[in-house]
């Protein structure tokens, strides 16, 4: 998964940011950015597709490569 694709959509990026600034829960980021729930847990699979997050005991965490990715995009 490249940062263009996280970029390029604006609940992606809302949903990649709070990840990137510890937040674990897609809830209390759905209800925040108010993205539809159904969207926002679409988004987040998307993510471990693409392998830069995972789900481990309810919390959505960066993978290696998610944590190199977050670093890039906050530059």
């Amino acid at each position: 998964m490249d940062e263009g694709f996280i970029l390029s959509n604006k609940y992606r990026r809302a949903i990649f940011d709070e990840l990137a600034s510890g937040e674990t829960n897609i809830d209390r980021i759905a209800k925040k950015h108010r993205i539809i729930q159904r969207i926002a847990i679409k988004v987040a699979n998307d993510f471990i597709e693409g392998g830069i997050l995972e789900k481990k005991e309810g919390k959505y965490l960066f993978t290696k490569d998610g944590e190199k990715l977050a670093e890039t995009i906050r530059g």
